[in-house]
Formats: C-alpha cells, sequence, structure tokens
C-alpha cells in the first residue's frame, strides 16, 4: 500500500528541507555523517516516505538545530506515524482518495463546491447507500464498508475541541436529484437542515436562477490550516487532482467567492430545503 502523509508528515518534510537549505548543505553533504544514501533523504523531503523521530533527530544534529525548535519538529514526526481512521478503509476507499482524508482530517477549514449529488460529508447512511449502490458495481460488503467510511467522515462536524469549519454550497439540482426514493430523500433533506444549524457548518444553495458562473467546469473542495498552505482539490472520472501552488489556491478563494455572492443566504438556503421536504408526498414515503 502506497505511503498516504498526513499534514504533519508533510509539514515535517518541508521543514527538513528547509532547514537543511538554511544549513548550506546539498543532499549528498546532508547525509555524509549519517551514511545514508541521497534517495532517501529525497524521499523524506518530499513526504515520500514515513520519517521516524530518530530519523528526524539525526538530521537535526547535523542542521545544528536545538531546543524548542528541536522538540516541536520531533513531536511532529512522532505524530505524524499514528494512522488515522481512513486507514482501516484503505481495501474500498478509490486510489488517491486516501490522501485527501488524510488532508481532510487535519484542516482547519473547508469550502466545498457540488453539483450533482448531496456531499459526502452531509450524506445520511441510506442515501450514501444508495449512491454506492448506483456509482460503480460493488459487492454488499463493500457497500457497507464504503457507507462507514463516508459517515466516519462527519465526526469533525461535532468534534467539541477541534471542529472542521465548512462553507458548503451546493447546486439546487443536487437536492432535487432523487435518490433512492421519496423516503430517503426526505431524510436526507431534514439531515440536511439539522447540519446547517450547526456552529461551525454555513450551507448555501445556489439556485437554478444563478445560470452559468465560475464553476461551472466541477466541484471542487478548498483544504485551509494551521500552519500549512492551503490544498485545492477536485475529482474527475480518471482519478484526483491535488493543487498547492499559491496562484492555485488563490483563484479557488476567487471562484469561491464569487459562488458565495450568486448562492442563496444562509436563511434563504435553509428556508428552500424545508420547502423541499414539505414537498417529498408523504403519500408515497408512508408506501415505502
Amino acid at each position: 500500500m502506497p505511503y498516504t502523509p498526513t499534514v504533519r508528515g508533510r509539514r515535517v518534510a518541508r521543514e527538513l528541507k528547509r532547514l537543511r537549505l538554511s544549513a548550506g548543505l546539498t543532499g549528498e553533504q546532508a547525509v555524509a555523517e549519517i551514511g545514508w544514501d541521497t534517495a532517501k533523504l529525497s524521499r523524506m523531503e518530499n513526504a515520500k516516505m514515513r520519517i521516524t523521530s530518530g530519523e528526524v533527530m539525526e538530521l537535526l544534529e547535523v542542521y545544528g538545530i536545538s531546543g524548542d525548535q528541536r522538540t516541536e519538529l520531533v513531536r511532529l514526526a512522532r505524530e505524524a506515524r499514528q494512522k488515522g481512521w481512513w486507514h482501516s478503509y484503505e481495501d474500498v476507499i478509490k486510489s488517491g482518495f486516501n490522501d485527501y482524508l488524510g488532508l481532510e482530517a487535519e484542516a482547519f477549514g473547508y469550502h466545498c463546491y457540488d453539483t450533482q449529488l448531496v456531499p459526502g460529508l452531509f450524506q445520511t447512511a441510506d442515501y450514501a447507500t444508495a449512491v454506492f449502490r448506483g456509482a460503480a458495481p460493488r459487492t454488499t460488503v463493500e457497500v457497507e464498508r464504503n457507507v462507514e467510511a463516508r459517515l466516519a467522515r462527519k465526526d469533525r462536524l461535532f468534534d467539541s475541541e477541534q471542529p472542521l469549519n465548512v462553507w458548503q454550497i451546493v447546486e439546487e439540482g443536487a437536492l432535487r436529484r432523487i435518490v433512492d426514493g421519496p423516503t430517503t430523500m426526505h431524510a436526507q433533506l431534514r439531515h440536511l437542515q439539522e447540519l446547517a444549524e450547526l456552529p461551525n457548518v454555513s450551507l448555501q444553495i445556489l439556485p437554478f436562477i444563478a445560470g452559468v458562473h465560475p464553476a461551472i467546469d466541477g466541484p471542487f473542495t478548498l483544504l485551509t490550516f494551521d500552519g500549512y498552505p492551503d490544498v485545492l482539490y477536485a475529482e474527475h472520472v480518471a482519478g484526483c487532482v491535488y493543487m498547492e501552488k499559491p496562484d492555485q489556491t488563490r483563484r479557488g478563494k476567487v471562484i469561491f467567492d464569487h459562488l458565495r455572492a450568486s448562492a442563496l443566504n444562509a436563511k434563504d438556503s435553509v428556508s428552500l430545503i424545508r420547502t423541499m421536504i414539505d414537498s417529498v408526498p408523504r403519500q408515497e414515503r408512508d408506501a415505502q
């Protein structure tokens, strides 16, 4: 299984490279005293392998780093080796998405625009089950484990110590798409309304009348962190794309701001959801 670095692991890698350059050392010079090859150091600095706290201490010795800075970096390295909840689902999570889950688990802010479906972070178990059954051929066990993983993501919404600060914009059409049937949709819309009332969640609906907008090409997520650069994430049929260059993440922020201005405000968005809830035929729900 390929190594999936956490944000802490990425921060350790970036800091080790910065400290080596600050010390005026080439890769060859840095590893000469330790007896490593330069390929190993390169993998470390590019977050391509797990780094032990002992390895960090060896490099910091070469770079002449001590005191609080050394203590903090060793601590980060130790925490970076701890497996996250998503590692338990690596057998069913689609290729490339592990990286995203690792980033989301440590993000401070989450700004997301979705188009076709209720966002995964907001889905009920029944809705998610219908999505996984319909999207691709899967066994019953695979569907169940994918749903478990999707629901596990939601824990950050209710974390009392470090909640994920969410700003979600979703197309009106995603809420009107019937997934599974009236009963599932009624429960999903009610759940969406409840989540919108959380203090760390802002939800806006982009109505049909908004017309063409800067994100018409597709959905994206912008993750922000404390002490790590923003990450812009997008999915397409061939896989996942991660963008961390400042000009890329800045463009993502600008587009998201345009969407916020075009979407219904939070109050009107919840009102629209209530209207949709009331419009689900009760007789059809009772018949299911």
